[in-house]
C-alpha cells in the first residue's frame, strides 16, 4: 500500500486536495458561515480595494494609510447608494400613499369586473359548485395574512438589528486588518497548515489564478449585459423610468448576487404596478425580468466555459450541482470547485508533460 502511494503520491495528493477543499467549502458555507461571515465578507471588501491599496502604495503612501483611505472610500461610496435607494424608496412609498384612495378605487373596480365574470361562469357550473366572491376571501383572510405577515417579519427585523450592527463592524474592522496586514496574517495561516497542503496550493496557485480571473472575467460579462437589457427595457415604454441609467446600474450590480439578483426589485415592482391597476407596466417588468433569467441562464454555461477553459456542458453541471447541494448559494459555490478542479487537473497535466520531457531527455 505504502508503495502504490509513493509510486502515485501526485496524483494521490491531488486527489485528496480536490476532495478536501470540496468538502471545506462545503462545511464552510453550511455549518461555519453563520460564524464567519462578518470575515469573509471582510476578506472580500479587502480582495476589492486591493488594485487600489497598490496603486497608493506606488504613490509611496504607507500600506495602513491606504488601507484607511479605502476603507473611508468604500464606506462613503456604499452609503452614497444606499441613501439613494432609501430616498427613491420613500419617495415611491409616499406617492402610492397620496395616491391610496384612487388605487384602492380602482382595484375595487377591477375586482367587482372579476367577480361578475366569475358569477357568469358560475351560472353554467354543475348543481352544487360554488366559486367564492374573491372580494369577500380578500376583506376576510387577507388583513389576517398580511398583518401575520408583516408582524413576524417586523419582530424578527427588529429582534436581529443588534446583530446586523455588530456584523458591519466586526467585517468593516476585519476589512481594515485584510488590508493593512493581509501578508502576515495569510503567513499565519500558511504555517499553520500541513505541508502537503500548502505544496498542493503552491503548485495550483498558477492555474488557480488563470481560472478564478476567467471566472470574474465572466461574472462582469454577464453583469454588462443585464445592465444592458435592463436599462433599455426600464427606457422603453410602457416603464419610461427617469431612473434607468442608476437602476440598470444597479441591477446588475445585484445580478451577480444570486440570493437576490434583480428579482428584488422587479417583482415586487411588478406587484405594485399589478396592484394599483397599471397593466401594462407590469406585463412590461415581467417580460424585462424574463429576458434578464433566459438569457443569463441560457449564456451563463457558454461565457463561464469560454473564460476559465471548461466545456460549457461542465459549466452548466457544476451550476445545477452546486444549486441542488448549497441551494441559491450553490450558483456561486459550483463554479467555484469546477474553477479549483480545473487549477488541479492542469497542474497534473503539467507536471506529467514535465515528467515525461525529463524521461526524454534522460534517455537521450
Amino acid at each position: 500500500m505504502r508503495e502504490f502511494y509513493h509510486e502515485h503520491k501526485d496524483r494521490i495528493d491531488r486527489i485528496l486536495f480536490f476532495a478536501l477543499v470540496t468538502i471545506t467549502v462545503y462545511l464552510f458555507f453550511t455549518v461555519l458561515f453563520v460564524y464567519l461571515a462578518p470575515f469573509f465578507f471582510g476578506v472580500i471588501i479587502a480582495l476589492i480595494m486591493e488594485p487600489l491599496i497598490r496603486f497608493m502604495g506606488g504613490l509611496r503612501i504607507k500600506r495602513w494609510i491606504a488601507s484607511l483611505i479605502c476603507l473611508v472610500l468604500f464606506l462613503t461610496v456604499i452609503s452614497s447608494i444606499g441613501v439613494w435607494l432609501f430616498n427613491t424608496l420613500a419617495r415611491q412609498v409616499v406617492s402610492f400613499i397620496e395616491n391610496a384612495p384612487a388605487h384602492a378605487e380602482e382595484i375595487a373596480d377591477r375586482l367587482d369586473e372579476a367577480n361578475l365574470w366569475l358569477a357568469r361562469l358560475g351560472e353554467n357550473l354543475p348543481e352544487g359548485w360554488y366559486i367564492p366572491d374573491i372580494q369577500e376571501m380578500i376583506l376576510t383572510a387577507g388583513p389576517a395574512i398580511v398583518g401575520e405577515g408583516m408582524r413576524d417579519t417586523g419582530l424578527r427585523t427588529l429582534g436581529n438589528v443588534p446583530d446586523y450592527f455588530i456584523n458591519v463592524i466586526l467585517a468593516l474592522v476585519s476589512a481594515y486588518f485584510f488590508m493593512a496586514d493581509g501578508k502576515n496574517i495569510f503567513a499565519s495561516i500558511k504555517k499553520a497548515c500541513p505541508n502537503w497542503i500548502m505544496k498542493q496550493m503552491n503548485r495550483t496557485k498558477k492555474g488557480l489564478v488563470r481560472a478564478m480571473s476567467g471566472y470574474f472575467r465572466a461574472q462582469g460579462i454577464l453583469m454588462i449585459m443585464v445592465g444592458i437589457i435592463s436599462i433599455i427595457g426600464l427606457m422603453l415604454p410602457p416603464i419610461r423610468s427617469p431612473y434607468a441609467l442608476l437602476l440598470g446600474l444597479l441591477f446588475a450590480v445585484l445580478d451577480f448576487l444570486p440570493i437576490l439578483g434583480p428579482a428584488i426589485v422587479l417583482i415586487p415592482w411588478a406587484l405594485l404596478s399589478l396592484a394599483i391597476g397599471n397593466m401594462h407596466q407590469a406585463i412590461a417588468l415581467a417580460i424585462m425580468y424574463g429576458v434578464i433569467t433566459i438569457s443569463r441562464q441560457v449564456l451563463q454555461p457558454k461565457i463561464l466555459g469560454h473564460q476559465m477553459g471548461a466545456h460549457p456542458l461542465a459549466s452548466l453541471m457544476s451550476i445545477y450541482i452546486g444549486f441542488r447541494i448549497f441551494g441559491l448559494l450553490g450558483f456561486i459555490i459550483g463554479p467555484t470547485l469546477l474553477v479549483v478542479f480545473i487549477a488541479v487537473r492542469e497542474t497534473n497535466t503539467e507536471g506529467a508533460l514535465e515528467c515525461s520531457t525529463q524521461k526524454n531527455e534522460k534517455s537521450v
